[in-house]
């Protein structure tokens, strides 16, 4: 839909709904937000007039001029459809509706929202809710009606994500920016009374700044989860689509009626689906945490499910040889020949109490030197598909540049190379070290397996279709 391309990046913008009263209305948070901080021309909107931070009240959308590329409506239902049918006059094709309450009938004997979608459809609007909390573009554009100093926004970056929940999104915001993983935008879909999850997959789907789409679906419309997941096996080729579904449980099943009056539909067909056409599935939040976090750093594939692991810490492989063991990810035991191979390049004095099982623990003796020299031996073996790097880096021959050393390694290889670093500001150059140069960063050992998971899901599929 051409709409969205100007709804996420309008040169000039209209709030309907400010007050000249009540300063912390959403439409007035929404309006300072577009004005102040990202810098838009914006028309404050009241039949009242007036004056609102010192800008001029137009008494309407007509009123107004005529340069207006993306309306923001937030007024009570049954006022929403004479202003779209004033933006529809007026030839604007983007408006975001943060507006709730659409289960009333009209004067038209349709409900609110069907009266809406009508206009829209018959004008070319793109029309994203109404029931949302609006739309962010790092940098660009924040018509959330939340507060900036109560809800985090994360840097620019690459993860694009469309929620059915506006409270879903604001927490995975909230983690995001917490975790500095950066964000392309993040859609609040609301009701998808018009414009849906799928017309934004495929947007994003065509956006050369997004590397990852990540959906949060409660549930789809009559045959629109057919349509969603053939329009991520298009997708899916070129970008990873994660999706978190709610209403997986009998209870989630009833909430999400209540919530959406969406259909949740059957689990385990929707598994499956989201397995034939290339949606990686996320089962909680720290998979799709996970999962967004490691797909930004565009891995190399994992052909197979073999993971080599090395550790300063015994303790900390056996824990990653559990987690790996749930996802079906296994550590292959190194032969003779290979753990020789990978003794003789350690340093000789501690030859002898390095353990090359797998995992391999170097012991907390081991220096920069003992971690690129084994990895480089490692990351040759054929039953190793990708490596696990469980970094402590409490040990004395550790330095700081060891994230961008061992990176350089690396990169000399096919094999994707995943790490787990405690997330500790005294460790940020060694965090920063590894992802400037490609490696995913996990805070957790779960979460570096998890990482692994995600890319071996989507490096079978791939396979399958003959990708790589």
């Amino acid at each position: 839909m051409s709409g969205l391309k100007t709804m996420l990046n309008p040169k000039v913008t209209a709030v309907v709904g400010v007050s000249t009263s009540n300063p912390f209305s959403p439409g007035n948070v929404i309006f300072r937000k577009l004005c102040f901080e990202n810098n838009l021309p914006t028309y404050p909107i009241n039949p009242k007039g007036g004056i609102v931070e010192g800008k001029e009240v137009f008494k309407s959308i007509n009123a107004a001029p005529d340069d207006i590329e993306l309306v923001v409506i937030s007024v009570p239902a049954k006022y929403v459809s004479g202003v779209l049918q004033q933006c529809a006059d007026k030839g604007i094709k983007s408006v975001i509706v943060v507006s709730g309450g659409f289960s009333e009938v009209g004067e038209s004997g349709k409900s609110l929202q069907d009266e809406i979608v009508d206009i829209a459809v018959s004008n070319g609007i793109s029309m994203v809710g109404p029931n949302c909390i609006g739309v962010f573009v790092p940098d660009q554009l924040d018509t959330f009606f939340l507060p900036s100093e109560r809800v985090a926004r994360p840097r620019k970056g690459c993860v694009a994500i469309i929620s059915q929940s506006g409270g879903w999104l604001v927490e995975r915001l909230e983690e995001f920016a917490s975790r500095d993983v950066g964000i392309a935008a993040a859609i609040s879909i609301g009701n998808q009374a018009q414009t849906n999850t799928t017309d934004f997959v495929k947007h994003f789907g065509e956006d050369e700044g997004v590397d990852v789409i990540l959906a949060y679906i409660e549930g789809f419309g009559e045959g629109e989860g057919r349509e969603f997941v053939e329009t991520c096996s298009r997708i899916a080729p070129k970008k990873p689509v994660i999706v978190l579904k709610g209403g997986e449980s009998e209870a989630g099943h009833r909430a999400t009626q209540s919530h959406t009056s969406s259909l949740a539909g059957d689990m385990a067909i929707t598994e499956a689906a989201f397995e034939q056409y290339g949606v990686i599935h996320a089962v909680d939040e720290d998979e799709v945490m996970a999962y967004a976090k490691v797909f930004s750093s565009k891995p190399k594939p994992m052909p197979g499910s073999g993971v080599g692991t090395m550790t300063v810490s015994g303790g900390h492989g056996v824990i990653a040889s559990d987690e790996a063991s749930h996802y079906g990810l296994v550590f292959p035991p190194f032969t003779k020949e290979q753990q020789d191979r990978m003794r003789s390049v350690m340093t000789p004095a501690y030859q002898g109490i390095a353990s090359f099982r797998n995992p391999i623990d170097l012991t907390g003796s081991a220096a920069d030197v003992d971690y690129e020299r084994v990895l480089n031996e490692m990351l040759t073996f054929d039953s190793i598909d990708a490596a696990l790097l469980l970094l402590l880096p409490y040990a004395p021959g550790i330095s700081l540049q060891i994230g961008a050393r061992v990176a350089n390694v690396a990169k000399r290889h096919t094999k994707t190379v995943v790490s787990f670093v405690p997330n500790l500001d005294k460790y940020e150059v060694i965090i920063r070290g590894f992802e400037l140069n490609g490696i995913p960063v996990a805070d957790t050992i779960e979460e570096a397996v998890q990482m692994l998971n995600g890319i071996r899901k989507r490096s079978k599929y791939l396979q399958r279709i003959g990708a790589i």
